[in-house]
């Protein structure tokens, strides 16, 4: 369900600190040069992009159970899909020990450098991690395992760029509910002027055909 009153995400803050650090990892924010000097440019973590992520896993992708597609929350198993592939990166030497994660507060897979995010999921997308350590739908699930880290670098990269952060308050809510409340910041930095009625838009091609009649006139479909 959807807290009208309190506009919150409905997802426990382990899951939630596990997506912010890996839409973070896919679109960092960055340092952009000006005539003022450099500026910090906003990632998909400023635009609450992870809350889009966990929303969507949450409401819109679903299994096949039998004959009927059954919708289940994705996010919490997929962010401990992600965790637990970091723990074999770190048991690997890919980083510093496991046990170090549990004193800094942090979830194994936020506790990696942003560099090292990017190589758990590449890791996970070439499956070279243990399969049957990680959790349910993912576990001995090779080819769900890599449409899922597709899914999350796609729908990353789609979560900055559409209009979601314009939604201020009512993004969580269902989609029919939602409004603009400012122009999207995404769409600010790719210079897109926004929705309109009045753009050019292709009509067609001028065809010219041949009847058996005689005469060739134009035609534009």
């Amino acid at each position: 369900m959807y807290d009208t009153g309190t506009q919150q995400p409905l997802t426990d803050s382990h899951t939630a600190a596990t997506f912010r650090a890996l839409v973070e990892a896919i679109v960092p924010r960055t340092p952009e040069l000006s005539v003022y000097g450099a500026e910090q440019t906003a990632g998909a973590a400023e635009f609450n992009v992870h809350e889009y992520l966990i929303w969507e896993m949450d409401h819109t992708l679903s299994l096949l159970f039998g004959l009927n597609p059954t919708v289940i929350p994705l996010a919490p198993a997929t962010a401990r899909m992600l965790d637990n592939a970091a723990l074999q990166f770190a048991a690997a030497g890919g980083t510093k020990p496991p046990y170090l994660y549990s004193a800094s507060g942090e979830t194994p897979f936020a506790a990696l450098s942003p560099g090292d995010r990017i190589r758990v999921l590449s890791m996970l997308e070439r499956l070279e991690v243990d399969l049957g350590a990680l959790p349910d739908p993912y576990r001995n699930n090779g080819g769900y395992v890599k449409f899922i880290i597709d899914y999350l670098n796609r729908s990353t990269m789609f979560g900055f760029y559409s209009e979601w952060s314009g939604y201020g308050s009512t993004r969580l809510a269902p989609p029919d509910w939602r409004r603009l409340e400012h122009f999207p910041l995404g769409w600010l930095q790719v210079g897109y002027p926004g929705v309109s009625r009045g753009y050019r838009d292709l009509r067609g091609f001028v065809l010219r055909i041949d009847r058996k009649e005689g005469g060739t006139p134009d035609v534009q479909h």
